[in-house]
């Protein structure tokens, strides 16, 4: 399976930026010159305005009008579908549905063929048939959501993998937050094989959310998508998108970003199409 659309269309842009800044319906049509209902109609994919209107919806919701704009024409990252591989490591991508597609990674070590897990949400013997080769010693939670713990009990029970998650999102997870062994947080740092893991804070979308680093790759979860963030409301949509900017996108340009949902993109491409990044 491939991705030929970003997770998030401009429909859906349009209203995490609105919603994500308490702004009403009826408030966003009557500083843009639109009507309650055309507002309506462009977060339901029902009507893509001129670009007039949607630079005037940029201003209004402090996102970049030319990106917005090219997200609206159909923009995706180049090599969305591609498989990473370099010298030290390999990435497997699996996209798993779990209620609505999701993204499962498999990080593997080269040198050692240890290797991890990164989200595993569901259909479990999916997962478990692609590493059936591969000593998983880890299980990297992104975030606590059902969608991107689902099959961690089977999983973890299969490979007796260290299961690495943040505490904020125990709450989130239920009963499965028994399993977590180690609890992660910013600066946290870990070893799969001879791949060195470093972690950051992504709170917004959840109030536990966790970014994986081993250069030259990042697994976002859903502080970040291609063209787009998860969603986050108040001043956790307004931390999400400083602590982004400040830890993801001031990573090499190079660095291919992993995102928990939708296609694989990278630093450069964010910097570059991402309308929450003015």
């Amino acid at each position: 399976m491939a991705y030929r659309t970003l997770e998030d269309f401009f429909g859906d842009i349009v209203g995490k930026a609105r919603r994500g800044q308490g702004i009403s319906e009826s408030e966003l049509a009557q500083q843009v010159g639109l009507s309650v209902r055309q507002i309506e109609q462009i977060e339901s994919y029902d009507l893509t305005p001129d670009d007039q209107a949607i630079y005037r919806l940029a201003d209004a919701l402090h996102l970049d009008g030319e990106k917005l704009a090219e997200v609206a024409r159909g923009w995706v990252p180049a090599q969305g579908n591609a498989v990473f591989e370099d010298e030290a490591m390999r990435v497997d991508r699996l996209i798993l549905d779990a209620g609505m597609t999701v993204n499962c990674y498999v990080l593997i070590c080269k040198v050692s063929g240890k290797g991890a897990v990164i989200d595993p949400g569901g259909q479990a013997q999916l997962i478990l048939d692609a590493i059936v080769d591969i000593q998983v010693t880890h299980i990297l939670l992104t975030h606590g959501h059902g969608d991107h713990v689902g099959a961690l009990e089977v999983v973890a029970d299969a490979t007796q993998a260290q299961v690495c998650g943040c505490e904020r999102d125990f709450a989130l997870m239920g009963r499965r937050s028994q399993r977590v062994t180690e609890r992660v947080d910013e600066g946290w740092q870990t070893a799969i094989g001879e791949l060195g893991i470093d972690t950051v804070s992504l709170p917004g979308h959840t109030g536990g959310g966790i970014g994986y680093y081993t250069a030259p790759v990042f697994f976002s979860g859903d502080a970040l998508f291609a063209g787009s963030l998860g969603g986050a409301r108040g001043d956790a949509y307004r931390g999400q998108i400083q602590a982004v900017h400040a830890k993801v996108l001031s990573l090499p340009r190079e660095t291919t970003i992993f995102p928990g949902h939708g296609p694989i993109t990278s630093v450069a491409q964010e910097l570059a199409h991402n309308p929450y990044f003015v």
